[in-house]
């Protein structure tokens, strides 16, 4: 009999949000001058959900079109729409990088682009079956969240959730039966920083 072995990630990402990584508070003609297009190697392979933080209050409905990959790193765009006040808002997909921001119309106040505290990392981008993981908490409790779409967004339905106890570092360990949980649009892991300090996961690929 073929043995079958199975690959396994790890996620580590305790880095701060930032409303400035990508992009410096500026007022973009067109195109905004990105600070950087990828996520700092403290985020160990993970992304996060993108934000626009507005200085002022004259910029209702304009838009910035953000370019860049997903958590599996395949092609994807999103338009944040800003609000008519001084504020960050934030978009619904997960970036693995951030190549470039187009404004839709020059702000009248500043705009920045960064990231915030919901995390994720890419497993496996095709059919794929989860076989476990190990967690070690982080000192917030909240939920893992282990999706299947090709469509993934902060508000995705999961078809999996661990709760965290939010003792930090407290260890545990999630063994699933054989053949696994069956993942047919790829495996993605989604969090919310400080939920988790460290965690692997198993997964055919």
């Amino acid at each position: 009999m073929q043995s079958t072995y199975v690959k396994v990630k790890t996620i580590m990402d305790e880095t701060a949000a930032s409303t400035t990584y990508f992009a410096a508070a500026a007022r973009p003609n067109t195109s905004f001058t990105m600070a950087n297009t990828a996520f700092a190697s403290t985020h160990n392979g993970g992304g996060a959900v993108i934000t626009a933080t507005t200085a002022g209050a004259s910029d209702s409905g304009k838009t910035v079109t953000l370019t860049g990959t997903d958590l599996n790193g395949v092609a994807q765009t999103e338009e944040i729409t800003l609000p008519g006040s001084a504020t960050t808002t934030a978009g619904t997909k997960y970036f693995l990088t951030v190549t470039s921001a187009e404004m839709s119309a020059q702000p009248a106040a500043n705009v920045s682009l960064g990231f915030n505290n919901s995390r994720g990392m890419g497993m496996f981008a095709g059919r794929t079956a989860l076989k476990g993981f190990t967690c070690c908490s982080g000192g917030t409790a909240g939920d893992v969240k282990f999706n299947s779409t090709s469509a993934l967004t902060s508000s995705s339905t999961p078809f999996m959730q661990y709760r965290t106890n939010g003792s930090a570092d407290n260890e545990t360990h999630f063994n699933i039966p054989a053949p696994g949980i069956l993942c047919v649009d790829g495996l993605t892991v989604t969090y919310t920083l400080d939920n988790i300090d460290q965690m692997n996961v198993l997964y055919n690929g």
